[in-house]
């Protein structure tokens, strides 16, 4: 089992695992896999923009939105 010594190595690695899912076309798991992601990312908005910078905020609610887009597209090709 590998040892992340950063957050960057963990990210790096969960961003290639994503794009290999993608690539590869293995629905089943990308299926699985972002609609808890974007469960995560919304209980963490719900933390409030107060607590993020104006930066982070925006980034956050732009992620949010493109994870919405994904699993939305993914829910009507079924």
């Amino acid at each position: 089992m590998k040892d992340f010594h950063s957050n960057d190595e963990f990210f790096a690695a969960l961003r290639a695992l994503i794009d290999r899912l993608c690539d590869e076309r293995r629905l089943a798991a990308l299926a699985r896999l972002l609609p808890e992601l974007l469960n995560a990312l919304k209980a963490t908005r719900g933390l409030g923009h107060e607590a993020f910078t104006a930066a982070d905020w925006d980034a956050l609610n732009d992620v949010i939105h493109a994870a919405n887009l994904v699993t939305k597209r993914r829910q009507n090709s079924n």
